[in-house]
């Protein structure tokens, strides 16, 4: 593009032009971070003219003709229009959406949008940090749904005779995107490629693997502090059982059957050297009794997780209709 006319230079100012889109006839869209400036020339009908649209929007819509398409702005105050060719309208949208999401802070300043996708009332935004869904008439509004890579738990593709599902799972939450399938390859490589650089991985295995070895980790870090917290207690329960004292059944004579001294002592001695042999069998049984009960929980708990597997997957299925 030649040199701009001097009138859109001015409408700018010192904002930085992100996109600039000859839209034909000598017509420019400027579109900055904060709004976009609609250039027109001086023809046989108008005088030059140069329009702003702010980006500090409620809603985004658009309609689009045989030849025409219009981009709706819907602020607090009002609505304001941008018609531009047919040809170049996915351009203008595209460069506009940029600037609005980074206008309503969905996406931050050192957030990078790596691609856009719009398919009939669903918006698809991939940048490098989290995946943007918004599903309505509009293109935009604030009834979207973010989905941070830092979040993800598991990410997976299912392929239909007319669409492809895009399985995002975050905190164990399940969410279905379904796009073209004459689109579902680009989306899949832009997906795949913004989760695994995120990641530092290079397949869906590396991926789902990274998150069992995260998983593992705070399951373990939690199994350390609730040991920790519970030796207290057996300690104090222990101490208390042993202050309880114990005393004999009201049925028992201790008085009858006398016995000489050196009965007593004799009985006292076996009765001793029993107790401290039964003593160390106790132990050794109750050591016994502590593995085996650790074995039956790991079990229980590895049922658990097979069950929950089978209730999502029956979820799953139960919403597909099968």
């Amino acid at each position: 593009m030649d040199e701009l006319p001097e009138r859109l230079v001015e409408a700018v100012g010192d904002a930085t032009a992100i996109e600039l889109i000859d839209i034909g006839g000598g017509d420019i869209v400027a579109v900055t971070r904060a709004a976009t400036y609609c250039y027109r020339s001086e023809g046989l009908l108008s005088d030059e003219t140069v329009d702003r649209f702010t980006h500090d929007i409620e809603r985004m819509s658009v309609d689009a003709g045989r030849r025409k398409t219009t981009v709706r702005f819907e602020t607090i105050d009002g609505e304001q229009s941008l018609t531009v060719p047919g040809g170049v309208a996915d351009e203008v949208i595209e460069a506009v959406l940029k600037g609005v999401l980074r206008t309503t802070d969905v996406v931050d300043d050192d957030e990078t949008i790596q691609s856009l996708f719009r398919f009939s009332e669903l918006t698809l935004a991939v940048t490098d940090h989290q995946l943007l869904k918004h599903v309505g008439g509009a293109v935009w509004n604030d009834d979207y749904e973010a989905f941070p890579y830092e979040e993800l738990t598991d990410l997976d593709f299912e392929e239909g005779s007319v669409a492809t599902q895009v399985i995002v799972e975050v905190g164990g939450r399940r969410q279905r995107v379904k796009v073209p399938n004459e689109h579902a390859g680009r989306v899949r490589q832009e997906v795949q490629s913004a989760v695994f650089e995120y990641h530092d991985v290079s397949s869906l295995g590396g991926l789902r693997a990274e998150v069992r070895e995260e998983e593992a980790g705070e399951d373990g870090e939690e199994s350390e502090a609730t040991t920790d917290e519970e030796s207290e207690p057996v300690e104090s329960e222990s101490a208390s059982i042993a202050d309880t004292g114990w005393s004999p059944p009201a049925d028992q004579d201790v008085t009858s059957g006398a016995r000489d001294d050196s009965s007593i002592d004799e009985s006292t001695s076996e009765s001793a050297t029993d107790a401290g042999a039964d003593g160390e069998t106790d132990i050794d049984a109750l050591a016994e009794q502590v593995e085996e009960l650790t074995r039956t929980v790991e079990r229980q708990s590895e049922l658990i997780e097979a069950q929950q597997e089978t209730m999502e997957k029956l979820v799953d299925e139960l919403r597909r209709g099968r």
